[in-house]
C-alpha cells in the first residue's frame, strides 16, 4: 500500500525497472483500444507500481476486453527476457555469418548440421527399438493395475501418518467404555 499511487518510491521503482511490469501488454492494449494514451503508459505504470492487478482490472472493465492480461508476468520474467535476447543474438549471428563467411565454411557448417541431425535421428531410433526394450522392465512404468494398487497403499500410509501427527486414535474395542454384562 505504501508503494502505490504516485508515491515517490513507486515512481522511482518503476523508473529503475524493479520487478516485473505489464508494460508490453499495456502498450499493445492501448494500441488496440486508445492509441492516444500510448505516450502516457510510463506515467500510468508508475502510478500503479506495486498494484498492477488493480490497473489490469480497471483497464479490462473500462474497455470490456477481459482476459487480455492473462499471464502478463511471464512476458518480462527474467528467463523469458533471457531467451528472447538469446534468440535475437542467434538471429543476428546467423545473418552476419551468412553475409560474411566464405562459401567453404558455409558448406562445412551446413554439412555438420545435417550430419548431427542424422546421427541424432539414428541414435533415437536405436534407443527406441533396441536399448529401451531391454531397460524398460527395470526402469519403465509399472502396469496400470500395480500402479493403482501402489497409489492406494501410499494414500493409506499417508492418512495413517496424518492421524498419528494429529494425535487421533483409532476406533478400537479396547478404548470403548461399553459395559459388558
Amino acid at each position: 500500500a505504501m508503494i502505490q499511487k504516485k508515491h515517490l518510491l513507486g515512481n522511482i521503482g518503476h523508473k529503475l525497472g524493479i520487478g516485473p511490469t505489464p508494460k508490453k501488454r499495456v502498450i499493445s492494449f492501448y494500441e488496440k483500444h486508445d492509441p492516444e494514451k500510448i505516450t502516457e503508459v510510463d506515467g500510468i505504470l508508475s502510478k500503479y507500481y506495486g498494484d498492477y492487478p488493480k490497473l489490469v482490472k480497471r483497464l479490462e472493465r473500462k474497455y470490456g476486453d477481459y482476459g487480455y492480461f492473462i499471464n502478463w508476468e511471464t512476458d518480462e520474467a527474467p528467463m523469458t527476457l533471457a531467451f528472447d535476447q538469446l534468440w535475437e543474438t542467434r538471429d543476428m549471428l546467423a545473418t552476419q555469418f551468412d553475409r560474411h563467411a566464405p562459401a567453404i565454411v558455409k558448406t562445412g557448417a551446413r554439412n555438420m548440421r545435417h550430419n548431427f541431425g542424422f546421427v541424432y535421428k539414428k541414435g533415437y531410433q536405436l534407443w527406441k527399438k533396441q536399448v529401451w526394450p531391454v531397460l524398460q522392465p527395470y526402469l519403465g512404468v509399472p502396469d496400470a493395475k500395480a500402479a493403482r494398487k501402489q497409489k492406494l497403499q501410499d494414500k493409506k500410509e499417508a492418512d495413517k501418518r496424518k492421524k498419528e501427527a494429529r494425535g487421533q486414535r483409532g476406533r478400537s474395542a479396547e478404548f470403548r467404555d461399553d459395559d459388558e454384562m
